[in-house]
């Protein structure tokens, strides 16, 4: 459920961002991320019916709840926006192994955990499968070109890198820099999540997270009022305008269930399966995009797919793969305590 919501998600962005209602990944990111964020406090509210809990988050740990927010406020907004610069498929192909890659290394860093050999390879395998999701915009007439053996061969580095960084895109690096949102919040949520109640730590990081972002919302909404030519507002519809809309208010409600159902849907995978087996679980959602994507394109409904579909196909396998070599290790290793502890 939790995949298949993650899944859902980026796939409707997409659909909400570029081909129907065209809202700006910023509005929708605000408003859906705070409206899941009150859905999830009010089911923490109504199954502890104990507001202490939700109190202690924001009085007493509320510095790692703000680190925690800003940082998945980042992460979600350059989430959206990717996909709205690069597509669904893309946009998850590269920053799913790179977000994990980065919990591990942080995680190595600052908190001075270990690596594991299963961790170091899996490393290798995720960035292998990124950097191959990088180059999936890359068509293959650009390798058959008889010119690019001799530029190889006389290039010099600073040639390679130039032509490296001109594959990378403004979306690609949105993905990248999302994904460091998402790891160093990741971080700061698991020092929460020890002292107080999952699903209510994910409420209230999901809600100051969006209330942050409903910040940047009314600024891009002043500045687009003030500072668009009144030619270009009477061509096409402003943001505020679209939200007028009472249809695509209703479609904005049904849209912030889909975030809610995946943020309830990890907190109880945390609870039944564990960390490991649910981010596992969840980090599948690379390849389900792909695949709907590619169903949906094939059915005649638009799609933005990666150029070099093989490239990309390839790069989802490899990165997955390195997911689930990154997490077997934890669960492997805990299931090896539970074995030696009898």
């Amino acid at each position: 459920m939790y995949a298949l919501a993650l899944s859902l998600e980026s796939i409707i962005i997409e659909y909400l961002t570029i081909y129907f209602v065209r809202i700006s990944p910023i509005v929708l990111s605000s408003l859906s991320i705070t409206l899941s964020g009150i859905m999830l406090l009010s089911v923490g509210s109504i199954i502890f019916k104990n507001y202490n809990d939700l109190i202690k988050i924001f009085t007493k740990s509320w510095k790692s709840l703000i680190m925690a927010s800003l940082s998945l406020s980042l992460g979600i907004y350059g989430w959206y926006d990717s996909i709205n610069r690069i597509g669904a498929s893309k946009e998850a192909l590269i920053a799913a192994p790179i977000e994990i890659i980065l919990i591990i290394i942080l995680a190595r860093v600052f908190l001075n955990e270990r690596l594991n050999k299963f961790q170091i390879i899996g490393i290798f395998i995720g960035s292998l499968g990124f950097f191959l999701s990088l180059a999936s915009d890359v068509p293959f007439d650009y390798f058959n070109n008889p010119n690019l053996s001799n530029f190889i061969v006389g290039a010099n580095i600073n040639s390679i890198f130039h032509t490296v960084f001109s594959l990378v895109s403004f979306g690609d690096l949105e993905a990248i820099l999302s994904a460091v949102g998402f790891a160093v919040g990741v971080l700061f949520l698991g020092k929460l999540v020890k002292k107080h109640s999952s699903i209510q730590v994910a409420g209230a990081s999901m809600f100051l997270s969006g209330m942050i972002l409903v910040i940047f919302m009314v600024l891009s909404l002043l500045y687009e009022t003030a500072f668009t030519p009144v030619q270009y507002l009477n061509e096409s519809p402003s943001q505020v305008e679209l939200l007028s809309v009472h249809r695509n208010l209703v479609l904005l409600f049904l849209f912030s269930l889909i975030p809610f159902i995946g943020s309830l849907s990890y907190v109880i995978g945390l609870r039944r399966i564990g960390a490991s087996l649910t981010a596992t679980i969840g980090s599948s959602n690379i390849v389900i995009i792909l695949v709907i994507q590619i169903v949906l394109k094939e059915l005649g409904y638009p799609s933005h797919l990666p150029e070099n579909i093989f490239l990309a196909t390839f790069g989802c396998i490899t990165g997955f793969l390195g997911i689930f070599v990154i997490h077997m290790s934890d669960f492997i290793t805990a299931k090896s305590r539970r074995y030696y502890s009898r």
